[in-house]
């Protein structure tokens, strides 16, 4: 069964035939972003991968590089073997080509990369040399770019592999590992880009109504009490500006948390143990959370189940598309529920195939249920 949740991108400037012929391409065009956000490396690559970690931590550069180059050109998805390319060049202390194979890492792939890019130990040289200003600045301009061009993108919680799952009975505190993040797909080029890094913690989330943010949730633990009671613990809230990809500062919801309701006005509705009522986000810097008074209506609903959208949603959010003159398609996003296997997002569009998302492990537009 299919039920449409949400979006509509209307055309503009441009006839049926032409829409057409740039919506969902049966093989993705250049553009910014992944083929398959989802992709599973070549054996052949993983293989030659942990060849070079070998040499590597043998301190042989040349043939370490010589091997992740080779896994490089087996699978040109597989990007880990650049970020060690450049690990390998700081080691030598080469640090202007190490930071060549990190502006072409940002510009395939800003997310996850620019974040394995801050914390990789073997790159902490570099973050202390003179080039780091370049490094900044290349972050900068490759977020500008992955931020750019999401106002018509569909917007989705995807699965990236199989879950932690929670047992179905019995009390206790459960690690939440579900491996899910937030991602866009791009009609126009059929390609996608991860917008989120949360170690796969993402559970939902919600689009502003301005479609200039995203705001999400994101939990460490499920706890099962006494009396059924049943709680989501280390819940917190993020915020995204997409065009420039800057995050806000995390809030952190202290107790344990039985529903929280996160609406495109940028409303949180939340029921827990220390703390209810209806909040946003306020304080200096937007760092903690303030009551308000207004009615909840319309976004997504996290509980312990997992995540779904609210049901005013797809009243709540039309226009979608205005002033996105450059849009060239019209789609439409909706999530398939078949018994028995994982819930996936289905985009379509008038004259074209439809675009399944998520067969893998899932796809949900609001979020997926706690596995």
């Amino acid at each position: 069964m299919i039920a449409l949740v949400a979006i509509l991108v209307v055309a503009q400037g441009a006839p049926p035939a032409a829409a057409a012929a740039q919506c969902l391409p049966a093989t993705p065009g250049p553009g910014v972003g992944t083929v398959d956000p989802f992709h599973v490396p070549a054996p052949a690559a993983t293989q030659l991968n942990a060849e070079g970690k070998t040499l590597y931590r043998q301190g042989k550069w040349d043939d370490a590089r010589a091997k992740y180059r080779a896994a490089e050109a087996a699978d040109a998805e597989f990007l880990a073997p650049r970020l060690n390319v450049a690990c390998s060049f700081v080691r030598q202390e080469r640090f202007p080509e190490a930071t060549a194979e990190v502006k072409t890492l940002l510009a395939r792939a800003y997310v996850p990369w620019a974040r394995e890019v801050l914390e990789a130990a073997d790159l902490g040289a570099l973050k202390v040399n003179a080039v780091m200003p370049q490094v900044r600045a290349a972050m900068t301009e490759a977020a500008a770019a992955w931020g750019a061009g999401l106002d018509d993108a569909v917007l989705f919680v995807g699965r990236a592999r199989t879950p932690l799952r929670i047992p179905e009975q019995g009390d206790g505190v459960f690690i939440l590992n579900p491996h899910q993040e937030v991602y866009a797909f791009i009609p126009e080029t059929g390609r996608f880009r991860q917008l989120t890094a949360e170690d796969g913690r993402v559970l939902a989330f919600v689009r502003s109504k301005d479609r200039r943010r995203i705001v999400y949730a994101t939990a460490d633990k499920l706890v099962r009490g006494p009396r059924a009671s049943v709680g989501l613990r280390g819940v917190s809230l993020h915020e995204l500006t997409l065009a420039t990809m800057t995050a806000a500062p995390p809030i952190a919801i202290e107790g344990d948390v039985r529903r929280l309701e996160m609406t495109v006005s940028g409303a949180f509705a939340i029921q827990g143990d220390e703390i209810a009522g209806v909040f946003a986000r306020g304080g200096d810097n937007g760092a903690t959370l303030v009551p308000r008074r207004e009615s909840v209506r319309g976004g997504a609903v996290l509980t312990p189940a997992g995540a779904q959208a609210a049901k005013p949603m797809a009243a709540s959010m039309p226009g979608q598309g205005q002033g996105a003159s450059r849009a060239s398609c019209r789609v439409a996003a909706a999530e398939s529920h078949t018994p028995g296997k994982p819930r996936t997002v289905v985009v379509s569009a008038p004259g074209r195939p439809p675009r399944r998302i998520g067969d893998g492990f899932g796809a949900g537009l609001a979020g997926l249920p706690i596995p």
